[in-house]
């Protein structure tokens, strides 16, 4: 069986030189990267990565834990971490946490029993104080990814806030002011800073009576559906939604249809995530765009050079944009008019 001083000999490299071209992880030359390449697959040379893990104390494994893997939001996060971590040379573990804290606190144990050498986690809830004891007491990293937590945890996450205000204001630049907004639970922070910048948008320009139509724990299609249909019975109906997750826009468009109103020349309706399916919907939605590529490259990096030794904790926050499509037009004449008078 070849090893990886054979490797070197017929790449003409040093051993170190093979193991950081094989890893991935430190950047080597293309030229010798080739040699190497060429040399391991002429001597059908495989790593023992349980005995690299032995000598190095690693086991080139991560786990990322995700709330639910039959949400349509979170594969997207998930295949572009996979692809990030498989650059950086790590064999991902997925774990599914289900909505249960108490699920995810015993994923966390189980995934350092089994000797990961750091964890990506999108936890269930805004409290991470278990993920902050844990990574203290068993000194293994653990980076928040798409969640804020304390500073005793680096994190990467969409900025909410900004999202939310992009796309009320845009609804605002089309004309329209009777805007109903539906959001998650209350009680997680993204959502709050969702609805935090949908408000300044409004405020901005000078749309007073809002607060009613903001409604909060709308978290399901079905109950996106209900607290729309709703809306959709009130003689002064609103002429425009916006739906803090693609999710809830899905049991919206139903409710405004099955009213008897078109999307978007009686009711416009905007998004948040861009989930596959947006652009499939009729018509496809504009949504605000997540920058998953993004995301998953700096949370795999972060946790990487934690890994390689880094003590300090790091906060980024990336920004998405508003991704136009064609479920937003301006509202319908009579609607102007009566949004003109009602906010004067």
């Amino acid at each position: 069986m070849s090893t990886i001083k054979d490797v070197a000999r017929l790449a003409g490299v040093s051993a170190s030189t093979v193991s950081r071209t094989l890893t991935n992880r430190v950047y080597v030359d293309e030229a010798t990267r080739q040699k190497v390449l060429h040399a391991a697959k002429e001597l059908h040379y495989r790593p023992n990565l349980a005995a690299k893990g032995l000598r190095e104390g690693k086991s080139g494994t991560l786990a990322l834990l995700v709330p639910d893997i039959n949400s349509f939001f979170y594969p997207q996060i998930m295949k572009a971490v996979e692809k990030e971590a498989a650059v950086k040379g790590y064999t991902l573990f997925l774990v599914n946490t289900d909505e249960d804290p108490e699920r995810e606190k015993k994923a966390v144990r189980t995934m350092i029993s089994r000797g990961v050498d750091g964890i990506l986690c999108l936890s269930v809830e805004d409290d991470t104080s278990h993920l902050e004891e844990t990574s203290r007491e068993e000194g293994v990293p653990v980076v928040l990814l798409n969640r804020f937590g304390t500073k005793a945890l680096s994190s990467v996450s969409v900025d909410d806030e900004d999202g939310g205000y992009l796309m009320v204001k845009y609804l605002l630049k089309k004309g329209h002011r009777k805007i109903a907004a539906l959001f998650g639970r209350a009680q997680m922070q993204r959502f709050r800073s969702r609805r935090r910048g949908a408000e300044t948008a409004m405020r901005e320009y000078g749309v007073t009576g809002y607060e009613e139509r903001f409604l909060d724990n709308i978290s399901t299609i079905e109950e996106a559906y209900r607290a729309t249909a709703a809306l959709m019975k009130e003689k002064d109906r609103p002429t425009a939604v916006f739906a803090s997750m693609d999710i809830l826009a899905i049991g919206a468009y139903r409710a405004i249809r099955e009213a008897g109103l078109s999307i978007p020349e009686d009711v416009s309706v905007t998004g948040f995530d861009n989930i596959a399916m947006t652009e499939f919907m009729t018509p496809p939605l504009t949504t605000y765009e997540e920058p998953f590529t993004e995301l998953a490259k700096n949370c795999v990096a972060e946790l990487a050079r934690q890994i390689e030794g880094g003590r300090d904790t790091r906060k980024s926050v990336f920004r998405g944009r508003v991704l136009e499509r064609e479920s937003v037009c301006p509202p319908a004449a009579e609607d102007r008019e009566q949004e003109r008078s009602g906010n004067e």
